[in-house]
């Protein structure tokens, strides 16, 4: 018996379909383990390294904008500078010399004294990972104030240049009511001279005739030429425009300067500008209170931002049969219907809305720039988990003892509180003394130092 083993088109078709169904299996189950087989364990520990080394490059850039601005604001620097007041200088000399400072501006007698200890071992101290999302949530509240003081300040100029239009105008309709006025009034005048008489006419026909002839007339007088006319129009062109030039204050263009100054500086930590769709009026309205919830959150009074004002729903993708069927993943986003933002953007289109807005349409934008923000604020967060978990200050204990009087005292202690946020009181002890209707103080104070 002989045996046909020449196989068909269709069976061929099927073993081919069969042999990639079997591939795509092995690849699937036992190709991530054949690759660790395979590749280099040395390797992969040095892409690992490369990506936490640009994760720290890029958690410093974060920093960078800010770190004057929180220096300043603790007297760690001083103005328009950027280095700190210990970058260049011991600790103990600057200690001593600020300290000074403060005594000769709270008018205390310099007969102080004062004595100075580093704090034996260092201690390192812990940044948790709320402080590094709220340092994410402060450079974004600067980001909203910048939009803010941009937008008050064009919509000052669009009500000033609307009020001078509508003073221009006022101007003009009176100026034509007095023209008709005038008109009106010589028309009358004209109509209610009497006719001269015959006589009169020939009268002064006959002085006409005797007049010398060298007198000219209206008729006689030379019209100025053409380039003359030219000239003086284009004089007369030309002083509107020097006019307003001289109207304009040269503040203005300073402000303008730094406003745009500032929103580049803020535009290189990558939040997203406000929804330029909505009327500016209510922008400003807006930003203002999502300042005041993140001002609240900053605070503690509020542990959450925007996680309350609305949800998100996410379906995952399915790939389907043989790509047959397959689905990419959905995001949906909705306001909560207790949102904050929600019933104040109803109120204020309700209030300011112009006619022709799409309410629902700038609803959804303002719903996905809360979103787009949310999610900015959670990759810059975690981007600075990248960075050094501790830092290790550098501590000094001042003991300083001297005699003032009371409102002296105060004066010293709010000058610290403000001026040097870096120095802070730990002790105070005081005792009277008769002799001078003084008080002895004796202050103990830290300070921390940050090079």
């Amino acid at each position: 018996m002989e045996l046909n083993l020449q196989l068909t088109t269709q069976a061929k078709i099927l073993i081919g379909v069969l042999v990639v169904v079997l591939i795509a299996a092995v690849a699937t189950q036992w190709g991530p383990g054949l690759y660790g087989l395979i590749s280099n364990p040395d390797m992969e520990i040095k892409r690992q390294t490369l990506q936490t080394s640009k994760d720290l490059v890029a958690a410093s850039k974060i920093l960078k904008p800010i770190e004057v601005d929180l220096y300043q604001k603790t007297g760690l620097t001083e103005k328009d500078k950027t280095a700190t007041i210990f970058e260049e200088s011991y600790p103990q000399s600057v200690i001593r010399e600020k300290i000074h400072t403060i005594v000769k501006e709270a008018g205390i007698p310099q007969n102080y004294q004062l004595d100075m200890d580093p704090v034996p071992g260092k201690k390192s101290e812990k940044i948790s990972p709320q402080a590094r999302r709220n340092l994410v949530v402060y450079l974004y509240q600067k980001k909203l104030k910048t939009e803010r003081d941009t937008l008050t300040a064009e919509i000052e100029a669009d009500l000033q240049a609307q009020d001078k239009a509508d003073l221009q105008a006022e101007i003009e309709e009176e100026q034509a009511s007095m023209d008709m006025l005038m008109d009106a009034w010589l028309d009358e005048t004209d109509v209610d001279v009497e006719e001269p008489k015959a006589s009169e006419k020939s009268n002064e026909k006959q002085e006409d005739a005797e007049e010398p002839a060298d007198v000219k007339t209206d008729v006689d007088v030379e019209e100025p030429k053409a380039s003359e006319k030219s000239n003086e129009k284009q004089e007369d062109a030309e002083e509107p425009a020097d006019a307003k030039n001289h109207e304009k204050p040269q503040e203005s263009n300073e402000i303008q300067t730094e406003t745009e100054n500032s929103v580049d500086t803020n535009s290189q930590w990558g939040f997203a500008s406000f929804p330029k769709t909505i009327p500016s009026s209510i922008q400003v309205e807006l930003i203002e209170l999502i300042i005041s919830m993140t001002e609240q959150h900053l605070v503690g009074a509020e542990k959450t931002l925007f996680e309350n004002q609305f949800d998100k729903t996410q379906t995952t993708a399915t790939s389907g049969f043989l790509g047959i069927g397959a689905k990419e993943p959905k995001t949906e986003i909705y306001f909560r219907p207790n949102s904050q933002i929600l019933a104040a953007f109803t109120e204020l289109i309700d209030t300011y809305g112009e006619e022709g807005l799409n309410k629902d349409a700038l609803t959804q934008e303002l719903l996905e720039y809360l979103a787009q923000i949310q999610s900015q604020i959670e990759e810059l967060a975690q981007k600075l988990t990248k960075a050094p978990a501790s830092y290790l200050p550098e501590s000094y204990n001042i003991k300083m003892k001297f005699k003032a009087e009371i409102d002296k005292l105060v004066n010293l202690n709010r000058l610290i509180e403000t001026k040097t946020k870096w120095l802070m009181v730990r002790d105070l002890q005081i005792s009277a003394d008769n002799k001078d209707n003084k008080i002895n103080i004796d202050v103990l104070m830290i300070a921390r130092v940050y090079q």
